[in-house]
Order: structure tokens, then C-alpha cells, then sequence
């Protein structure tokens, strides 16, 4: 089971591809201990919350840290429900918060992925501060202070207009020491084309031809490094993964958050079942114009319909960047394996 945990909505950057920057409806609250409380309340009666062996918590936002006495509590509470080896913490941060608090709680979080876009000239392009200034210096200090304790996930986006530095950027991420890079293209960037594809699959060997030249065996690169695919399998929103705004609105995915069409359920109400069925039955039915493909269990659009519609205005209509990504991303294992 998954369960997120938006402890705000608030951040001290203004990302300039950050899909809650571009909705007008986003609000700057933080998750109260009253929210914390029913949320918990609510997700540990599940049935399904008793019958899993693991349960992976998130913290997610905004930037969550802006909340710490959120994250203590939460932290707190669950592992007085259940024992703190049945749980795994995860928490996503734009690096630029490392107080003494703040990095107590980041040392008891499993999975911590951090946003760097690269180099300071790319980085500081599109991950600024609300005053306008670069973040580069601040993020990599923090990224290196935390890696000292732990191996941290780094997560960098791509967009069109970097694409063709993606080597590069991943490249100069390793020489500074990180060990787990995962590039992940902006889906929502609408500048996309057919014709990005090769010069994707060549930024990809670029960057597998340095991981090799340089014996880069306790490296891993998301796309490149040698990883089994699984099937996607069917969407789990609404049944094993539920998102809690600080508002306590309850949403199935990160995807969908804040849009009130999407809403599953309130922590001071419950679970509204009507509304997941609709979530599960959208996502069941197949995407006709995909079916035959060889990626088609393994992507995406077949899995997630929200995304599909969020991008392309149609359910069942796959978006041109989730092709694309999911056939390069075939070649690359074929490569690789």
C-alpha cells in the first residue's frame, strides 16, 4: 500500500514546469494535526492496510519539509500502528531546506529523491527561487550532505530544449558523486516531437557508453542501467494508493491531485467507493489504438487513463511523448539485454 502525504502545498521555489505552479487553484496549506489524525484513522481500517506486507509512506508536496512537525507526526503515529520494519518512508525535496531538523528527519527516510536538472546554467533556468534567483548552489550542497549519509535518488527533468544535453547533465551528476540518476522527461511539455525519438536513444547511448568507459558499475541510470521490466498491471488508485492534500481531500494519484473531479474521499468523511469505481472502471477498459503494441503492458497509457486524458483531452487516447518514451525505452532494453 502507498499513502501520500502532501504536509503542504507551500514552496520556497517557483519551478518554472511545476504543474501545481500552473494551476490558479492551489491554496498554501499545510496538513493539520486534526487531518494527520483522520487521514491515519481512515487509511488503518482498510482491510487492505492489515494485509500488506509492506506500506510505503510518502511525503510529497509543495515542499514537504516546509512541514516538519507534520512529518514527525505522521512518522510518530504510524509506527505506533505498526512496526517500523513493515514501512518504508519516501520523500521528494527540491534540496534547498537542510536545518538541523530537517536533515534528523531525512535521515530516517528511506527513499529520498532529490530535483537537480544538471549543471548551474540548466538547473538554474527552470528551478529558481520565488525572488527570481538560481538554486543550483543551495541544492548541491544539500544533495552532497545528505549523500554523506546516504545514497539519495536524484531525479532530473528533461525537456525538449535539454534534451540534447541530457548526457551531459547525467554525466556531470556522476562526476559529482551521485549514484542513483533517474531522468524522467516532462510529459506535459507540449513542444514535443516525433522526431525527438533518435536523439532521445542517442543521449541514452551516450550516457551507456560513459557508465561503461568509466567501469561505472555502482552507478545506476534510470533507461540505462541494467533493471527487469515489469508489467504495469492495473491502476491502484483508490485501493492501495490514496494521496491526502493538506486540506484532507483525498486523491488516487499525484497526477490528479487538487482537481476536484478526481476527489475519492475526505478524511472527515471517508471513502467515497462510487468514485473509486469510476477510477477503476476508466482504467480497465483497453486503449483500442495501442493494442498490438509491444510496450503496450508495460506503458503508461495502457495503465493510467487520467494521463492520456490530462495530456491528450481523450482517455483512450495514448499521448505522442508516452509513445515515444515507451518505445525508446524498448530499444534501450533490447540493447541492454
Amino acid at each position: 500500500m502507498n499513502i501520500t502525504f502532501w504536509t503542504t502545498m507551500d514552496c520556497n521555489l517557483n519551478c518554472k514546469y511545476c504543474y501545481n505552479r500552473a494551476s490558479n487553484n492551489i491554496k498554501k496549506e499545510y496538513m493539520t494535526a486534526d487531518v494527520i489524525y483522520q487521514g491515519i484513522k481512515l487509511i488503518t481500517a482498510l482491510p487492505q492496510f492489515n494485509t500488506d506486507e509492506q506500506i510505503y509512506i510518502n511525503f510529497h508536496g509543495g515542499e514537504p519539509l516546509m512541514n516538519c512537525d507534520a512529518i514527525e507526526l505522521i512518522m510518530d503515529i504510524i509506527e505506533k500502528c505498526i512496526p517500523r520494519t513493515s514501512i518504508t518512508y519516501g520523500l521528494t525535496t527540491n534540496g534547498t531546506l537542510s536545518s538541523d531538523k530537517q536533515l534528523k528527519i531525512l535521515n530516517k527516510i528511506d527513499n529520498i529523491s532529490v530535483s537537480i536538472d544538471g549543471n548551474e546554467k540548466n538547473h538554474n533556468r527552470y528551478r529558481i527561487y520565488t525572488n527570481g534567483c538560481g538554486s543550483f548552489d543551495k541544492v548541491i550542497e544539500t544533495a552532497k550532505k545528505l549523500h554523506k549519509i546516504k545514497t539519495i535518488r536524484v531525479r532530473t527533468t528533461i525537456t525538449p530544449k535539454t534534451l540534447s544535453s541530457m548526457s551531459d547533465i547525467v554525466c556531470f551528476l556522476i562526476e559529482e558523486g551521485f549514484k542513483e540518476i533517474v531522468p524522467v522527461l516532462d510529459m506535459f511539455d507540449k513542444r514535443w516531437k516525433d522526431e525527438d525519438e533518435n536523439l532521445i536513444f542517442l543521449e541514452f547511448r551516450k550516457i551507456k557508453e560513459y557508465l561503461e568507459n568509466k567501469n561505472c558499475d555502482d552507478v545506476s541510470v534510470g533507461w540505462v542501467s541494467k533493471s527487469p521490466i515489469t508489467k504495469k498491471g492495473v491502476c491502484d488508485g483508490g485501493v492501495t494508493s490514496f494521496h491526502i492534500l493538506p486540506s484532507g481531500d483525498i486523491y488516487p494519484c499525484s497526477l490528479v491531485a487538487g482537481e476536484k473531479r478526481w476527489l475519492i474521499g475526505k478524511t472527515s468523511e471517508g471513502l467515497y467507493q462510487e468514485k473509486i469505481q469510476m477510477v477503476q472502471d476508466l482504467n480497465k477498459k483497453n486503449t483500442d489504438s495501442c493494442v498490438g503494441c509491444n510496450f503496450y503492458d508495460f506503458c503508461p497509457s495502457s495503465r493510467c487513463k487520467l494521463i492520456n486524458e490530462k495530456i491528450t483531452g481523450d482517455f483512450y487516447k495514448a499521448s505522442a511523448i508516452t509513445c515515444l518514451q515507451s518505445r525508446v525505452m524498448l530499444e534501450m532494453m533490447e540493447m541492454i539485454y
